[in-house]
């Protein structure tokens, strides 16, 4: 009997050192704690996107010599041409300007927002690479990012609308192909 009460004592105290020891933590506050915080997509990008815009632009090749060898990946380029047309599609929200390039017999369609479609700008730039990030989610939300960047610092203060056909654009960007059509996703770009 008092062995039984000995073992129970015994628990109960356990169980009281072992409770004392909890720390109950609100939501939100974790990476106090655990030195992980939530991933910002905004504030990764918006820390890189000068470097990538460097690194594009240097890395950039003439659209036309790049379009005679065929674009078979995603590669920067810089391009020059007029506008052949204003695309506005979903809803106003997925807007491209066709350009005529001279060199070029491709289609050339610059994305000018405000969804972008791929992730070419993401791909090509080196500052950072998928062994950055935690997981394919966060790879994901920074190509997402920094085609935010593309709108809110590359295109956004041109104020595009369909009163630039026949004017002549002069850009950067990165470039992917597909059945005979170049997409171009700017990083820099100049109306005149």
């Amino acid at each position: 009997m008092k062995r039984k009460l000995l073992l129970m004592l015994a628990g109960v105290m356990t169980a009281l050192c072992v409770t004392g020891c909890v720390k109950i933590i609100d939501k939100g506050t974790e990476g106090q704690y655990t030195g992980e915080t939530e991933f910002d997509a905004a504030s990764n990008s918006g820390g890189d996107w000068e470097k990538v815009v460097a690194e594009i632009t240097e890395n950039a090749v003439d659209l036309s010599g790049q379009a005679e060898e065929g674009i078979d990946k995603v590669c920067a380029v810089s391009a020059s041409g007029k506008v052949k047309e204003y695309e506005s599609k979903a809803n106003g929200k997925k807007n491209a300007l066709i350009l005529e390039v001279e060199g070029c017999d491709d289609t050339v369609k610059v994305q000018i927002g405000s969804i972008y479609s791929g992730t070419d700008v993401r791909d090509i730039q080196t500052i950072k690479n998928f062994e950055s990030f935690t997981n394919q989610t966060e790879w994901s939300q920074y190509a997402k990012a920094l085609n935010a960047q593309v709108d809110s610092q590359v295109v956004a203060p041109l104020s595009i609308d369909d009163s630039v056909v026949g004017k002549t654009v002069t850009l950067v960007g990165a470039a992917s192909a597909s059945g005979g059509e170049i997409t171009i996703t700017p990083v820099s770009m100049t109306i005149e």
